[in-house]
């Protein structure tokens, strides 16, 4: 009887201790590795498309449930595996594409800033700004008095990416 009662002692932890359980493993406490589940990130393959996906639909709402199904991924599975891979949640990732496309169209165009943000699929000059500000450091308005020919050279670098945004949705707005 009195090895019942040393079974079943508890510790401050509420769990069962090892030493009481020596004789009983199935009643052994869970190993802190096993507790922890280790998520696995994207394929490579599920990267390049969800990435081309946000770039080609930078000007519009992207939604994580739209982002799964490109890669056949729950929501959130698919949220978990791309925190895992990118390092960032998905709609950081998508704040900071519409920075870098925001970036691009205001070295290379001198659209108003409200305009550009409706481009990169921002609400309003104001949200632009708001977001800009905190990924950038400054105002969009400052970085474009600011901007120099290294900024200018590095937007060229992006042409191929983002010119269809100052193509179409601003010459269609302009005219």
């Amino acid at each position: 009887m009195p090895e019942m009662v040393r079974v079943l002692q508890v510790s401050t932890q509420n769990d069962i201790t090892r030493r009481d359980c020596a004789d009983h493993p199935q009643r052994l406490p869970e190993n802190e590795s096993n507790k922890v589940r280790r998520v696995a990130g994207l394929s490579e393959w599920q990267k390049i498309k969800v990435a081309r996906y946000i770039d080609e639909h930078i000007d519009g709402c992207i939604r994580v449930e739209e982002l799964g199904l490109q890669v056949r991924l729950s929501a959130s599975r698919f949220s978990k595996g791309f925190k895992e891979s990118f390092g960032r949640s998905p709609y950081d990732y998508v704040l900071l594409r519409r920075v870098e496309a925001a970036k691009f169209l205001i070295a290379t165009t001198q659209e108003p800033l409200s305009q550009i943000a409706q481009a990169c699929g921002l609400s309003d000059q104001a949200h632009l700004s708001k977001i800009f500000k905190r990924v950038v450091g400054t105002t969009p308005l400052r970085w474009r008095r600011t901007a120099s020919a290294s900024r200018l050279t590095d937007a060229m670098a992006d042409r191929r990416r983002w010119a269809r945004l100052s193509n179409t949705g601003m010459t269609a707005e302009a005219a």
